[in-house]
């Protein structure tokens, strides 16, 4: 699974993140360990925002309640479950009403709290 991408800025020579309370628990998973920062500037993200953000967080945090699938396996259970043939052709409109049903249906049925996109960084 990819790290976590935390966003922020700098002020006064001090790091301010966006989401410090996301980043917190994250940071305390490490301790006694050697790590690896890499700080860069931001830049604009192009491409399919709403598929980055299903792949890169909608199924990794369903991969994580460990509820039987592997996160290969995610997608083509979810399109089953959605009746989606396939997700290739669609606009970003489509993708992200598709993302709102599966976040939907994965706390109601399954109590995964799926953190909406702008909370996170994918």
């Amino acid at each position: 699974m990819r790290a976590p991408i935390f966003r922020g800025k700098v002020e006064k020579g001090r790091i301010v993140l966006d989401n410090k309370d996301r980043f917190r628990p994250y940071l305390a998973s490490f301790e006694g360990k050697r790590i690896e920062l890499v700080l860069r500037e931001r830049v604009a993200r192009e491409g399919n925002v709403p598929r980055g953000y299903y792949f890169g967080v909608v199924i990794p945090e369903l991969t994580k309640a460990n509820i039987g699938y592997e996160e290969y396996e995610w997608h083509d259970v979810l399109k089953e479950q959605f009746n989606v043939e396939t997700t290739k052709k669609m606009a970003d409109k489509e993708w992200w009403e598709y993302i709102d049903r599966i976040v939907r249906w994965a706390a109601i049925f399954h109590q995964i709290n799926i953190p909406p996109p702008n909370s996170v960084d994918y």
